[in-house]
């Protein structure tokens, strides 16, 4: 028979604790690994992602970059258009107005001299 007295039975006791411990520790490890797996899947695609977000945010900020200067060239040309038309127009304006001004200046010196007759 195999059992022959208590320390067999101990022997015995312990063999199924070690392989319960075993079992347990192979379990856990086998977690262990599955949520590092799954762990470092999701990091792949955090690095996937932040890149793909890296590169949007540089084609956009390429894109604001040739807006900005296509309108610094378009204010150049506009200011160039209006100084071309508005330099007439306001040479025939101050003309106008010093006309204007040696009118009212002859009209307020007659006036002084009736008022002062």
């Amino acid at each position: 028979m195999f059992i022959q007295d208590s320390r067999d039975i101990l022997n015995i006791v312990i063999a199924f604790s070690v392989l319960w411990v075993a079992l347990f520790l192979s379990w856990l490890l086998f977690y262990a690994a599955q949520i590092l797996r799954h762990a470092n899947h999701i990091m792949g695609e955090i690095q996937d992602r932040v890149h793909e977000m890296s590169e949007s945010v540089g084609y956009i900020r390429d894109k604001l970059e040739l807006i900005g200067a296509g309108v610094g060239f378009v204010m150049d040309g506009l200011k160039m258009v209006t100084g071309k038309l508005a330099g007439p127009i306001g040479e025939a304006l101050e003309s106008e107005g010093l006309s204007g001004i040696k009118v009212a200046k002859k009209k307020a010196k007659h006036a002084i001299k009736r008022m002062s007759r």
